[in-house]
């Protein structure tokens, strides 16, 4: 996970997200899943749980698969064109605004030791439970101060999502030894082949 932020790995859950091929990650409910409780979102008894809720109501699921989908390339978009400094198409920011609604119907603020904080209510067997926190999310940090720390990678199609905490907000890729790596070869090579045509025309 190198989002930072949960929504933005939610986003990231296509490879090569701005390439003419992408590669999908969440192909079945199940993966879905598993995503989730990588991300913390469920324990490994939710999950079991919900696999067999899953199970009982296929249909159900797949309807699920297919929102949590549109709400993660809504998402996508927000982002994408956030960071481009242009204005989110009012399709994506309704997508957006539905999850959240759906979300905040089921959390309960509780008081915490240093202030409060968002409880999810009624969400035993809830099939679309795991979008409920991502929606959260991605309005938070849409209304926070970070929201200018937002970047999209510029490796070749990558358009990873990720929020830069550096200092001097000097972070450029996904991560520096994959999409950062590929570059540098690329530009190395370019580099030496440019100088061995000028060695050649001398």
């Amino acid at each position: 996970l190198r989002g930072e932020r949960l929504c933005l790995d939610f986003a990231n859950t296509v490879v090569w997200h701005a390439s003419d091929h992408p590669q999908e990650w969440l192909l079945t409910y199940a993966d879905l899943l598993a995503w989730s409780r990588h991300a913390s979102i469920l324990t490994q008894q939710q999950e079991e749980r919900l696999l067999q809720e899953a199970r009982n109501h296929p249909a159900l699921a797949e309807a699920v698969l297919t929102w949590a989908i549109t709400l993660r390339e809504a998402t996508y978009r927000i982002f994408s064109r956030v960071v481009q400094g242009r204005p989110p198409q009012r399709e994506d920011l309704t997508t957006l605004q539905k999850a959240y609604a759906e979300a905040v119907a089921h959390a309960q603020i509780e008081p915490t030791t240093d202030g409060f904080t968002f409880t999810w209510q009624d969400n035993k067997d809830v099939l679309d439970f795991p979008l409920w926190p991502i929606a959260y999310s991605e309005m938070e940090l849409l209304l926070s101060k970070e929201l200018h720390r937002v970047k999209e990678c510029p490796g070749d199609g990558c358009g990873w999502l990720f929020l830069d905490r550096s200092r001097n907000q000097s972070r450029r890729w996904c991560n520096g030894q994959d999409c950062g790596n590929r570059v540098r070869v690329r530009q190395h090579y370019q580099r030496h082949r440019t100088a061995k045509k000028r060695e050649g025309n001398r």
